[in-house]
């Protein structure tokens, strides 16, 4: 199980299942959201990965004539630059890179409270505009559940006592998550702004005089 997983799981369960202190529910919550953001967004950039054109061998060199100009285009760059324009909207309307970037640790529990509405309000507009998302599981959580043979290993993340065949039954502990629609953002041509796929905000500069 990858690292941000265990620590998403660890975040959530401390939040939902343990008695946290009021003036560290803020800070929880707020690592919760960045932590799935996070995963999201490392989900992304896995698909984009699996959706590039496996490597096909080279058939024997041709001599045919090349134009003096010709520029060889990469179309993995598009979804590239798909995922940073994500990043992008994330940053612009949930300022999310910013505070995943800060030291929070400087500011008080009511600042990070104050700030946490911001990227949570800016971060959802930013999923609902590209993703419809629903959950995976349609019952309760904490609703006890029976995983027959045929059951989809794909939608169940399995913890706790695993036997080495189904059927299997438990709590539902979280409901997971699923998108049904993708919107990819529309940008133009990589190939003539070959920065699509490296800037996620510019650096602002205030004229003066």
């Amino acid at each position: 199980m990858p690292v941000l997983t265990l620590f998403t799981i660890a975040v959530l369960s401390t939040l939902f299942y343990a008695e946290v202190p009021v003036q560290f529910q803020p800070s929880m919550q707020m690592a919760a959201l960045a932590l799935l953001l996070l995963q999201l967004v490392q989900s992304l950039l896995k698909l984009s990965k699996n959706n590039r054109p496996e490597q096909q061998p080279e058939p024997e060199p041709v001599e045919v004539p090349q134009p003096a100009a010709a520029v060889q285009y990469d179309s993995s760059d598009d979804c590239d630059a798909a995922v940073v324009q994500l990043m992008a909207r994330l940053q612009e309307k949930g300022r999310l890179i910013d505070f995943v970037m800060d030291d929070i640790s400087a500011y008080d529990n009511e600042s990070v409270g104050a700030a946490a509405r911001i990227v949570h309000q800016g971060c959802c507009d930013v999923v609902a505009d590209y993703f419809t998302i629903t959950p995976v599981h349609d019952g309760e959580e904490m609703e006890e559940i029976r995983l027959e043979e045929n059951y989809d290993s794909s939608q169940y993340r399995l913890t706790g006592q695993v036997l080495d065949q189904p059927p299997y039954e438990g709590q539902v502990l979280h409901r997971g998550w699923k998108t049904t629609s993708i919107n990819r953002p529309q940008m133009a041509d990589v190939a003539d702004a070959p920065s699509l796929k490296e800037i996620i905000a510019p650096a602002e500069v205030e004229v003066t005089h």
